[in-house]
């Protein structure tokens, strides 16, 4: 070999020691940069967040017990109405001919049940005074008894079709709004089956009293209790926020999705305070539900928590700074809020935790020396 090629190997080898030593011997002097925050005590709210849609707290789908043609809807979209007050008439002319009929039907029928007992009473009184025979006045008897049982029978007839005729006349159930027309003055209505559902004419609904109907996932819903705030944010409003409580948690589970994305979920109700007019059903809304609130608790950050395994079992660690140098510690957590995470065990007040950069957080060990740069102190009240 020449000795310029020895030369230029040489001065090869130099160069590679140089890139590959330098930056360690520098790492070794300083260690990586990382930020890090001195643990203090503070506030933590824990929220669980759902979506749903709001409804009037009552609403009520008006159909027809009876079949007919609407003749007649008194109502439109946005009318206050009262209860008892009239919303729309079924076609009453096949109603109140039967209801003539069985009116007769049951005058007849009467007056043939009065004969029957006058008869009785004056077939009583000769068979006491051995008049008439047993067997004849047996026969009176039975007479009375089916004049009876007809007279009973059409009573009920004729209260059937009275009550059927009542019905072609369809009254609002509650005070409230009409919030929706389905039908017009000409169209059927159909009365609903146990197989069937009948018409929905309109839907009335009380808008002074709203509530979210809304999703929980079932890992959060056992921390939802009833009558725990709420806040409620409404999409069509998006710059204003509005106050409720948790009225009701469903105990049958809703499934979403398919396959392995199926999700399990539990219906809520959140009851929106005060009234307010501008909240129509239907809307979309998120809910923010306050399941606990500690004050003065050690609170780390997110960015501090991370994940290593130690002696084969993965456990909540936090990279602690002492003396210059790394030390993982195990921790164990405890409330979720929106800025951190409570910490019960492995880090004390004062403590500097490291919070990042991510990457230069998941490649230190035990003794790695840090340059750390205090970013934050959670301090009640301070960031």
């Amino acid at each position: 070999m020449s000795k310029k090629k020895k030369l230029l190997v040489v001065v090869g080898v130099i160069v590679l020691i140089i890139i590959i030593v330098l930056p360690n011997l520098k790492r070794g002097r300083s260690g990586s940069k990382v930020s890090a925050i001195v643990a203090g005590k503070d506030n933590i709210v824990s929220n669980v967040r759902a979506e749903g849609i709001l409804k009037a707290l009552n609403q009520v789908q008006i159909g027809s017990d009876v079949m007919g043609r609407i003749v007649k809807i008194n109502v439109k979209e946005g009318d206050k109405i009262r209860k008892e007050d009239t919303l729309c008439i079924i076609d009453q002319s096949t109603y109140l001919a039967r209801l003539r009929q069985a009116k007769a039907s049951l005058t007849l029928a009467q007056s043939k049940f009065a004969k029957a007992e006058k008869d009785l009473k004056r077939s009583s009184e000769l068979f006491k005074n051995n008049f008439i025979s047993k067997e004849q006045y047996e026969k009176g008897k039975l007479s009375y008894e089916m004049a009876r049982a007809e007279a009973d029978l059409s009573q009920e007839a004729y209260n059937e079709a009275k009550e059927n005729y009542n019905k072609t006349i369809i009254t609002s159930p509650a005070d409230g709004e009409v919030v929706q027309i389905n039908k017009e003055e000409g169209e059927m209505a159909v009365m609903g089956t146990i197989s069937t559902p009948g018409s929905v004419i309109l839907t009335i609904a009380e808008r002074s009293k709203m509530f979210v109907k809304a999703l929980v996932d079932e890992t959060e819903v056992i921390k939802i209790e009833i009558g725990q705030p709420a806040v409620i944010t409404i999409d069509a409003l998006p710059d204003t926020t509005f106050k409720g409580s948790i009225t009701r948690i469903g105990g049958i589970p809703e499934k979403t999705g398919y396959g392995a994305e199926e999700a399990i979920n539990f219906p809520i109700e959140v009851e929106i305070s005060g009234t307010h007019n501008k909240l129509y059903s239907g809307m979309s809304a998120t809910c923010e539900i306050t399941v606990d609130v500690r004050d003065s608790i050690l609170v780390i950050p997110y960015s501090a928590l991370g994940k290593k395994k130690i002696k084969g079992k993965e456990e909540d660690v936090v990279l602690l700074v002492k003396g210059g140098k790394v030390k993982v510690t195990s921790v164990k957590v405890g409330l979720t809020g929106e800025r951190g995470v409570e910490v019960i065990e492995g880090v004390a007040v004062s403590d500097t935790v490291l919070t990042g950069p991510y990457k230069a957080l998941r490649n230190l060990e035990d003794g790695d020396k840090v340059d750390v740069k205090i970013r934050e102190t959670f301090v009640v009240g301070e960031e």
